[in-house]
């Protein structure tokens, strides 16, 4: 079992992500890929003790939004690095940023309750949480595309594969909400939110049938990256503020 007593693996893989990220832009990307894949190895030590915070293991801890994203985000430039990807450190000053956010926040967990323990709600949280990664990481690729007239394609694919896992994240977050409260939907600012997203990039899916060119679309993108990330970190500050346990 991995304690979290001191939080010594996040500071640890932080630490080693800013070294990747110096690697990645001092020419070295083969040293900047290897550190990169051990600080992902310690940020997932980091991961499974948030679980047992609260003296017995949960899911819920491991895939909360500002320590769930610097893990997905490093997975994504792992995988953008290992497809040949010469503007994967883009993910990588993501990365730092990400980090940046989950030094800051509140490490303790909110206290558990049963209609927030299950399956739907971990599943929900993955997707949600992934979707938001690949919509953020379009905006940055597609702002790429608009100075350097590179990376056209990327943007769009990262926004694609987001919409895909933010509509698995609207089917099992009704799932999960029709267990814990009775119904599929709440008219609250977090569902309403969430709705919004999804018909944003619903819309932008739709824009090639009005024959918008790629300079078009990464500014759409940016714009809904810039949403998304409004919206994202808002909830998490928000979140900040309710009681928590260990630490």
């Amino acid at each position: 079992m991995f304690t979290t007593g001191n939080h010594i693996y996040l500071y640890a893989a932080c630490a080693v992500y800013v070294i990747s990220t110096i690697a990645f832009f001092a020419g070295r990307r083969n040293i900047s890929l290897a550190v990169l894949v051990a600080g992902t190895a310690v940020y997932s030590l980091y991961l499974l003790g948030r679980g047992w915070i609260a003296g017995f293991f949960l899911t819920n801890p491991l895939v909360e939004g500002p320590f769930f994203l610097p893990w997905i985000t490093s997975i994504l430039a792992i995988y953008l690095a290992k497809k040949k990807d010469e503007s994967w450190g883009l993910i990588l000053l993501m990365l730092i940023a990400f980090a940046g956010f989950a030094l800051y926040y509140s490490k303790g967990i909110m206290p558990p309750s049963p209609n927030k323990i299950g399956t739907w709600v971990t599943v929900f949280f993955m997707t949600e949480i992934s979707a938001h990664c690949l919509f953020m990481a379009s905006g940055v690729y597609a702002a790429a595309f608009l100075i350097r007239g590179t990376d056209a394609e990327r943007f769009h694919v990262l926004a694609i594969w987001g919409f895909v896992l933010y509509s698995i994240a609207q089917v099992s977050g009704a799932l999960w909400c029709y267990q814990g409260w009775g119904g599929t939907f709440r008219w609250g600012n977090r569902h309403m939110l969430s709705a919004a997203v999804w018909m944003i990039y619903a819309a932008y899916i739709h824009t090639k049938y009005i024959n918008w060119d790629r300079r078009q679309r990464s500014w759409y993108v940016i714009a809904a990256a810039a949403a998304v990330a409004y919206t994202s970190f808002w909830s998490y500050l928000h979140e900040m503020t309710f009681p928590r346990i260990g630490g």
